[in-house]
């Protein structure tokens, strides 16, 4: 078992000694997302070096106990590396402070000792690289404070050595912020809360609810886990999961869900999810989880600042090779374009990130807005996306005299109240909404994407597609033909109703486009799409009036849910980059195979999970702003490159000429360096 040893702790903010990071170098990402992962931990930064761990957490929320109990759950024989960077701290600030001061004070013979044993760390990681067969920026820092220290002008080298450290501390400062503002986002404190036990009410910490308890909320308290209404009606703050500020209504039976706030009304919460497994909290996993991936464009960055330290390191040579000046040498390798480069990168994708939670949109880390930012093509699953998904009855059809249209509506819903299909709860609804009688039946057979049988008075009973009941059943429907064909031209759906082989009648069905629907695709073809497709499971003839109505320029019809992933790889095969937009259980497959999959807000738990973006409030609106921040965050990286990489040019122009002394070339390419990074934060506020 991996030994952790507690050596400070005050609420809200814990040390530990971790032996085995001694032998574990690189775990510092892997760890952290381990960590903030946790609902409640704030911050994690990590000394390898010094096997220190430091963690500052919620204590409201958490205790000791809890965090090295996720300490020991993790898996220390999986452990991903990667090469990490020294994490600076005040303490290494002040140090080389004293030292510059040292060098400038102190006899010469007393300086070089402070001033060697303050920047061997410095000397070492450039060596260490040189000893890996790879040129850094750490080769380039290590010889211009070793030259400096070797013509004997420490306090040059000191003040250098300062001003590197103070701005490799600020920079992991703010990126380890902007991961803290994301950590933070999803996370609600425990509160206290009355929770009926034994016939009870008694306030508790939310922290102690159990699965199944009823908790009592009222006017402005927050909802501490996700659960159902079993009592009253309220309305509902959800800013926190959706970005919508306006209260919704909630009633009996309606589901609540933790870190929303209760704005008006009181009601009884059944609770079905507590910890770990409410939504904020899985959003929060997701988030951490993101915060460690890499995209492309954050891939490339680093290579392009590798190469940029090559080309310093041979132009910082010719300079040498001409001048002889080693002051001018040093200013020039002091002129590095890699820190900006790597570090603006992954901070402008986490503001953004942030930004669109605020909005009520999951972007699932810098891979997900790259691609986003990228694609020229949007499949949409019809049912649930472009529309409600909430089918009503428009028209009931009858064909025998025995029964009127509600005594046919009564029969079709006492049947279809045993299947969960979009259609048969249509029509159970309209019933009720009818206050229509329950019809007695014999006992339902679901036959499977078909429709369903079953028996009335001892006759039988069937009832689903037209195809079904006429190649199957041998049920005509031909007296129908100019009926079904105005049905069919309007975009309806029908359910087909038969006994003993004779026609009963048809039900109408109408699936209402959302309102949002033609503003949404208007912004998306302001954005740059180029193609959008609809893809349903209906006929070929209900397909096209919705293409028709919508400006779609492909649709596929009578798509079934293995269809549904070869037409995104046909798509993809033809040179597009691919969104697909779905909902479903059976959109998982083709979520995963687009480019980019976007789950609706209310799409089943697999779509969010196989999704790339998850929306968080059930707009179509929210498509559009994804792709506009994804834009956003690629403009901004693609401007502070160009920032980087001009500013940088005109420093080390003015250092190989002789204008800049080391420190102030330093000091110069620091700054730079932050205010690319302030620049990429400060996009988080749109």
């Amino acid at each position: 078992m991996t030994q952790f040893v507690v050596k400070h702790h005050i609420p809200g903010r814990i040390r530990l000694k971790i032996e085995l990071l001694a032998s574990l170098k690189g775990c510092g990402d892997w760890l952290k997302s381990g960590l903030l992962s946790l609902q409640g931990v704030h911050s994690v930064r990590l000394n390898e070096y010094a096997r220190s761990l430091v963690i500052e957490y919620d204590h409201q929320l958490l205790e000791p106990a809890d965090i090295q109990s996720r300490l020991e759950s993790l898996d220390w024989q999986a452990v991903e590396r990667i090469d990490d960077e020294h994490q600076y701290t005040r303490g290494d600030i002040a140090l080389n402070l004293m030292g510059f001061l040292a060098a400038g004070l102190l006899p010469k013979r007393y300086a070089s000792l402070s001033t060697a044993a303050l920047i061997t760390p410095t000397l070492e990681a450039g060596v260490a690289q040189l000893k890996d067969r790879t040129l850094g920026v750490e080769v380039l820092d290590a010889f211009a404070i070793g030259l400096s220290a070797w013509r004997g002008d420490h306090k040059t080298a000191m003040l250098t050595q300062t001003l590197l450290s103070t701005g490799e501390y600020m920079e992991q400062l703010t990126s380890r912020n902007s991961d803290k503002l994301l950590a933070e986002l999803m996370q609600p404190k425990h509160t206290q809360v009355w929770v009926i036990r034994d016939g009870q009410e008694i306030q508790v910490s939310s922290e102690s609810l159990t699965e199944g308890e009823l908790v009592r909320l009222g006017p402005g308290e927050m909802v501490p886990a996700d659960g159902v209404i079993t009592q009253g009606e309220c309305l509902v703050n959800q800013a926190s999961l959706t970005g919508e500020s306006v209260p919704v209504r909630r009633e009996d039976s309606a589901y609540l869900y933790s870190g929303t706030a209760i704005h008006e009304g009181n009601v009884t919460l059944k609770v079905e999810k507590v910890g770990c497994d409410t939504t904020t909290a899985r959003i929060a996993a997701i988030i951490a989880q993101s915060l460690g991936e890499k995209s492309q464009t954050q891939l490339a960055t680093q290579e392009m600042a590798e190469r940029r330290v090559k080309i310093t390191l041979a132009i910082g040579s010719a300079v040498f090779a001409m001048t002889g000046d080693l002051e001018r040498l040093a200013s020039v390798f002091l002129v590095d374009y890699s820190c900006a480069l790597k570090l603006s990168t992954p901070v402008a994708f986490k503001s953004m990130m942030y930004r669109a939670a605020k909005q009520g949109l999951l972007l699932k880390g810098g891979r997900a807005m790259e691609n986003l930012a990228e694609v020229d093509t949007v499949v949409f699953d019809k049912t649930g996306t472009l529309t409600y998904g909430d089918l009503e009855v428009t028209d009931v059809i009858c064909l025998r005299e025995q029964e009127n249209a509600r005594e046919l509506l009564a029969i079709a819903a006492s049947v279809e109240e045993h299947c969960n299909h979009p259609l048969a709860q249509a029509v159970v609804n309209a019933a009720k909404h009818h206050a229509l009688p329950h019809i007695e039946h014999g006992e339902v057979e679901y036959v499977i994407a078909h429709g369903l049988k079953s028996s009335i008075d001892g006759h039988p009973l069937v009832i689903g597609s037209r195809h079904y009941l006429e190649v199957h059943e041998q049920v005509d429907f031909s007296s129908l033909e100019q009926t079904i064909a105005q049905l069919e031209a309007e975009g309806k759906h029908m359910l087909f109703l038969a006994s003993g082989n004779l026609p009963m009648g048809v039900i109408g069905l109408r699936d209402t486009l959302r309102e949002e629907v033609h503003d949404a695709l208007k912004r998306l073809r302001d954005s740059g799409i180029r193609n959008l497709v609809l893809l349903t499971g209906d006929t070929t003839a209900k397909a096209r009036q919705v293409t028709e109505e919508l400006g779609f320029d492909l649709f596929f019809a009578e798509a079934t849910p293995d269809s549904k992933a070869d037409v995104v790889t046909k798509l993809q095969q033809q040179g597009h980059k691919v969104l697909f937009v779905g909902d479903g259980v059976n959109d998982a497959p083709a979520l995963s195979a687009a480019d980019v999959g976007l789950a609706m807000a209310t799409g089943t738990d697999l779509a969010h999970l196989a999704a790339d973006v998850v929306l968080m409030q059930d707009s179509l609106l929210g498509i559009a702003q994804a792709r506009e921040l994804s834009q956003e965050a690629m403009a901004l990286i693609d401007s502070n490159i160009r920032l980087a990489e001009v500013v940088n040019s005109g420093i080390m122009l003015a250092a190989a000429m002789g204008w800049l002394r080391p420190a102030t070339s330093a000091l110069l390419h620091n700054g730079t360096t932050l205010a690319v990074i302030s620049r990429a934060i400060a996009a988080r506020q749109g």
